[in-house]
């Protein structure tokens, strides 16, 4: 039985070993591979050491392979061959063959207005592509970004932490909507502080600024319905006396469907960032590497201009 060890070999030495099988010499297999005959050869003698067989034996005819030769260099040939093969398709992404699963985390709120027009573009151009919303808590949004649980989070986050990711998408601002259920419009914040506020904080990437804007408006005492999700916002608005705040894009939507009317008031707050945000692990991921870039000209914006946390 032969005494093979496999710790002092490298796909570079494999690598000769089935060149040496093509060509039958050392001189050529020296040209083959870019290297000088003393160092094919040297190359050669390490080969048969580690697999303790001559290999290859020269005849008036040339070097020939060993029958040990003969029945490993075949097996060899396809396993390197799949192996390169498998390390260029790391770096490439069919979207039309692809069958790959995106993990994103959105709120509700994203869900309804983000995620529509970036499933249908994504659809459309990779259809066997599946995309699911995870909608982590943003408490531990960083965590699943880093562990590669979720590899794409969009909404109104802010992570500092090192090695994450983020590009700009669009900026956001509150406004007040009321449905036909309204009595009496307000014109103002003072005036709003007299009426009963529904709105929406979601466990994930809105949560987070909904309550300083309500708070830095002196609005909190009159918060009288605080929902998880946005669905039930037409029926309540034209059935109870209600004013609800909302990010812009969600009122525009409302009114342009007749749910609700946009009020002329304007809240004291800066516009909001809405960004994607993802971890370094998946920077140079190609099908990572175009999602983002589909999210990012849905926006037209550009992630080469990505902001890092490093």
């Amino acid at each position: 039985m032969k005494s093979i060890n496999v710790k002092t070999l490298d796909l570079n030495l494999l690598r000769l070993l089935v060149v040496m099988g093509e060509v039958g010499s050392v001189s050529q297999a020296s040209a083959r591979l870019g290297l000088s005959q003393p160092a094919t050869s040297n190359a050669l003698a390490r080969l048969r050491a580690a697999l303790d067989d001559p290999l290859f034996v020269r005849t008036r005819d040339g070097m020939v392979p060993t029958s040990f030769a003969e029945t490993i260099l075949p097996i060899i040939d396809s396993h390197l061959t799949g192996i390169a093969g498998v390390l260029d398709n790391g770096h490439r992404f069919d979207p039309e063959q692809s069958n790959k699963v995106f993990r994103l985390s959105l709120s509700g709120l994203g869900e309804t207005l983000l995620l529509p027009k970036l499933a249908i573009r994504i659809m459309r151009l990779a259809p066997s592509i599946r995309i699911r919303n995870i909608s982590v808590p943003f408490a531990r949004l960083a965590e699943t970004l880093e562990a590669g649980e979720t590899e794409l989070a969009l909404g109104m986050i802010d992570i500092t932490e090192r090695g994450f990711r983020s590009q700009t998408l669009f900026t956001e601002t509150y406004v007040a909507i009321a449905g036909s259920g309204l009595k009496q419009k307000p014109a103002s914040i003072a005036e709003l502080r007299n009426k009963k506020i529904l709105v929406s904080a979601p466990a994930a990437t809105y949560a987070m600024d909904i309550d300083e804007t309500i708070s830095r408006n002196q609005l909190s005492e009159n918060v009288v319905l605080r929902l998880a999700h946005f669905g039930a916002f037409p029926q309540l608005l034209n059935e109870l006396d209600l004013v609800a705040i909302v990010p812009a894009q969600f009122g525009t939507e409302m009114e342009a469907l007749g749910h609700a009317q946009i009020l002329d008031i304007t809240f004291s707050d800066q516009p909001s960032e809405i960004k994607m945000v993802w971890h370094q692990r998946t920077e140079d991921d190609p099908a990572c590497v175009w999602l983002r870039e589909h999210v990012a000209d849905l926006y037209s914006v550009t992630v080469a201009k990505s902001e890092a946390s490093d």
